[in-house]
Parts: C-alpha cells; sequence; structure tokens
C-alpha cells in the first residue's frame, strides 16, 4: 500500500513538473510585436489594396480597438469572402447578401451600405475616391449570347445578374454599373486610369475607370472563379478553367493586349481558378486541387511557375482530403526567398517553402484547415483557420507566439477572405457575416487557448494523436 501511494506521488509530482516546464515554455513564447507596421507597398498598390506577393500590410500608427459588425439580414446567410481594403481610415468591403460597406476603421460605426445586384466577393479596389466591386455568385447558367461565333447556346459561371459597379468612396453611390455575362467574383487590378477585370464570362477586360466604358476585351480558356488578377508591371496573371477539367494559369500583357501564354495545370481538375497567385520578380505562385486514387479524395498541390514562361519549375503536395466544394485553396504570400501558405482540406497544416528549390522550411499543425491567406509583419505571419481559431507565428521557424479562438459558431470560420493589417490593427471577415477588427497585441495575451494549443502540440509530438 506504502509503495503504491509513492508511486502515486511521483506520478503527481512528474504531472505537475510537466505542466510547469510547459508553462514555462509558454511563457518564453510571449511577445509584443513593434509598434510600427511595415509600409509593405507604394501609393498606388496602397490605393489597390494588395500588392502581387499578396502581402496586405501598411501603416505607422497603432490603431488598437476592438470591435466586430454584423449586419442581420432575416432568413439570409451573410458570409463575408470579401477582403476587407482600408484606406484614409475607412474599411470597405462586400459581403454574399448584396452589399457593400464602409465603415469607421476605428469605431466600427457604419457609414453607408450600398445593395448591388448579387454577392460581392471581391477585395473592394479604392482609387481616386472611387471604390470598384464585382458582383456574382459560383452557379452556373445557359446563355445565347455566346462568346464563340457559333451562335449556339453557350455555359456561363455566375447565375442571375452579374455587374461590375463603380461607388463614390464617400457615399456609396453608385456612379456607374456594367453588366456582364459571367460572375464577377475575383478582385480586379488598377493600372493607369483603366480597370482590369477576369470573370466567369471567359474573358478578360480593360474598362475605363472613370466611365465604365470597355477598352478591349481578351476571351480567355476557362471561368475565373475566385482567382484575383496578379498585376506585376504589365503583366496580369491568374487562374482559370472548367469545373472537374483541365485548369489553366495565364499571363496577359496589359499594354500589348495579347495574351503571352496559357499554361494546362498537369494533375490540376480543380482550385487553380479559385487561388489568387502571388508573384516575386522571377516566380509566380499558385495552388490547385489533383485527383487521388482514393475514391472521393484529392491532393492540394503548391505549383511555382516561370513568370515569363509559365513553366513550371517545382510542385510540392501540401493537403490530401476531400474535396470541400468551395474555396478549395489558400492564397500564398511571398516574404524574401520564402513562400507561406496553409493547407485548405487536409487535417491542418501551415507551410513555409523556400521558393526557389520547395525545400520545406517547416511545417506546422494547426486547428483546422486553412483557406485565407496569411499576412506579415516584423517577422511575424497572421492568420485564421476554419474553427474560429486566429493565430500569430513567428515566420523563421513556425514557433506559435500567439493563438485565439474567437467561439463564435461552426458557421464562423474564417473562410476564403484574407485578413488586412493596417497600423497594427487586422481586419478580416467570417463565414457567418461578422466583420472583425483587432489589434495584434490580442492574440497575445495568455488565455486559455494558447494553453491548449500547446498541450495539443504537445501531445501530437510525443503520441501522434491531434485531439
Amino acid at each position: 500500500m506504502k509503495s503504491q501511494i509513492r508511486a502515486l506521488k511521483y506520478i503527481v509530482a512528474f504531472i505537475v513538473l510537466l505542466l510547469l516546464a510547459i508553462i514555462i515554455k509558454i511563457a518564453s513564447y510571449r511577445y509584443y510585436p513593434d509598434t510600427n507596421t511595415i509600409v509593405s507597398f507604394n501609393n498606388s498598390l496602397k490605393e489597390q489594396g494588395m500588392n502581387s506577393s499578396r502581402n496586405y500590410v501598411y501603416g505607422n500608427g497603432v490603431i488598437n480597438k476592438y470591435f466586430q459588425y454584423t449586419d442581420m439580414v432575416k432568413g439570409a446567410q451573410n458570409m463575408i469572402i470579401s477582403t476587407p481594403t482600408v484606406v484614409n481610415g475607412v474599411v470597405y468591403f462586400g459581403d454574399n447578401n448584396f452589399y457593400v460597406y464602409a465603415l469607421n476603421a476605428k469605431t466600427g460605426k457604419l457609414i453607408w451600405k450600398t445593395k448591388t445586384n448579387n454577392s460581392v466577393m471581391t477585395q473592394p479596389l479604392v482609387v481616386h475616391g472611387m471604390v470598384y466591386v464585382g458582383t456574382g455568385n459560383n452557379l452556373f447558367k445557359t446563355t445565347s449570347k455566346s462568346v464563340s461565333k457559333t451562335g449556339i447556346n453557350s455555359i456561363a459561371r455566375g447565375s442571375g445578374s452579374n455587374g461590375i459597379y463603380a461607388l463614390s468612396a464617400s457615399t456609396g453611390k453608385v456612379i456607374w454599373m456594367k453588366p456582364t455575362l459571367g460572375e464577377d467574383m475575383p478582385s480586379f487590378a488598377y493600372k493607369k486610369g483603366s480597370i482590369y477585370v477576369a470573370n466567369g464570362g471567359k474573358h478578360f477586360y480593360s474598362i475605363n475607370a472613370k466611365t465604365g466604358s470597355v477598352n478591349w476585351v481578351d476571351n480567355i480558356k476557362g471561368y475565373v472563379s475566385m482567382s484575383s488578377i496578379n498585376l506585376s508591371g504589365n503583366v496580369a496573371y491568374f487562374g482559370e478553367g472548367l469545373p472537374m477539367q483541365t485548369q489553366y494559369v495565364a499571363a496577359i500583357n496589359v499594354v500589348t493586349k495579347k495574351i503571352l501564354w496559357q499554361r494546362a495545370m498537369p494533375q490540376s481538375y480543380g482550385g487553380i481558378t479559385d487561388c489568387s497567385p502571388s508573384s516575386n520578380s522571377k516566380y509566380l505562385v499558385i495552388s490547385g486541387e489533383a485527383l487521388s486514387p482514393t475514391p472521393n479524395k484529392f491532393y492540394e498541390v503548391l505549383y511555382v511557375l516561370s513568370k515569363r514562361t509559365g513553366e513550371i519549375i517545382w510542385d510540392h503536395i501540401i493537403g490530401f482530403g476531400s474535396n470541400p466544394m468551395a474555396m478549395e485553396t489558400a492564397n500564398s504570400i511571398i516574404v524574401g526567398k520564402s513562400i507561406y501558405v496553409g493547407d485548405p482540406i487536409g487535417g491542418g497544416k501551415f507551410y513555409s517553402f523556400n521558393i526557389n528549390n520547395g525545400k520545406i522550411n517547416w511545417v506546422i499543425k494547426v486547428y483546422g484547415a486553412v483557406k485565407d491567406g496569411a499576412v506579415y509583419s516584423h517577422g511575424i505571419l497572421y492568420f485564421g483557420d476554419e474553427f474560429e481559431n486566429f493565430y500569430a507565428v513567428k515566420a523563421s521557424n513556425g514557433d506559435v507566439l500567439g493563438v485565439h479562438r474567437f467561439g463564435v459558431g461552426k458557421m464562423a470560420q474564417f473562410s476564403g477572405a484574407n485578413p488586412a493589417l493596417v497600423d497594427n490593427e487586422i481586419y478580416i471577415g467570417t463565414a457567418n457575416g461578422t466583420l472583425y477588427a483587432f489589434p495584434v497585441t490580442y492574440l497575445y495575451n495568455y488565455n486559455l487557448e494558447f494553453l491548449k494549443f500547446n498541450l495539443w502540440t504537445l501531445f501530437y509530438k510525443v503520441l501522434g494523436f491531434r485531439y
């Protein structure tokens, strides 16, 4: 009996020491970021909202506010897939209930909202006092307005009405609206008075930003779902394709109006047309889904292409799982020689790759699938997952510096909308229709979720199970 009591004391002592070690380890991770946010791009791209590397970070101050905004519409699920844009103290975004919003970026107070003709999933493009958004959805329709010369009925992506809107940034008043054959869900690009749009009607448009008139249009091979244009120099890059058929990555010179190349992506039968490519001076990065020999299972593949030719330099499987049916890919960002990207279909992983050779720098386990992109500032990555968690991760080695579970319900995933980081304030939409704004320091507070994450990580590494 005494020996059993002694053994129990040893076990209790071991558990106490283990918990103390974990707490000490967690305490050593506590980190508070610099008070100045890195300015990651120049004024013209600041107005656009995101640069070619897909990193949306700027500002020189600290807002240090917390608010959440939800526009309740009865009988409708109000998803926010639109990445917020913050310009001159105003945050602009759209939702699936057909509205575009302008909020005070410090208080969350509504300045205006404008109803459109369909869901708004684009990141608002704010230029010279105008807000440009597109409308549409992921359903298909038959139309007699064929994009070919045959006159035969064709299929377009985007049921109902679709269009490109120009709104007043101060009042939300519609300045002009151009109807389009297909959906306009991908975000636009702006350059020298023209807006560039790739859409679900198998079209690439150049549109006069002031009047809405079409400068010129190219026909492309497939539909563009959520693959927002990456405008790098004079070349626009994006993903296109047909459902469960060959997917393509395209490059169009917006000055010469010529399609430079349209690269068929081997193995990929989905997702490319949903993924917004990131780039540096040499490479283009995009991901898509490939069919697996296992029934109803898919691989998520990350591709790195030559910007000049479209040649695939390397690829790597980053996930394996069931087809999520929507938002199958996560946008990557590029910082220096590293690519940062999440696994949107597997059990929950986040990666850092060397962009030159495809070597994995590090990979970490997170709670759920990662479908939004990350933002980077001062050596730290910020991103969310589908289980309502938002993370702060050290970019050099993958250490989790902070995590917060918002606990806002099963439909409140961080899913589709990328975060914006402005003056150390994060703005992000969720699948339950709430826009959150919170300072990055919010993620570094001691909380039960951070302790739980580290305990879960420890047990995963030691015993091999997740939960």
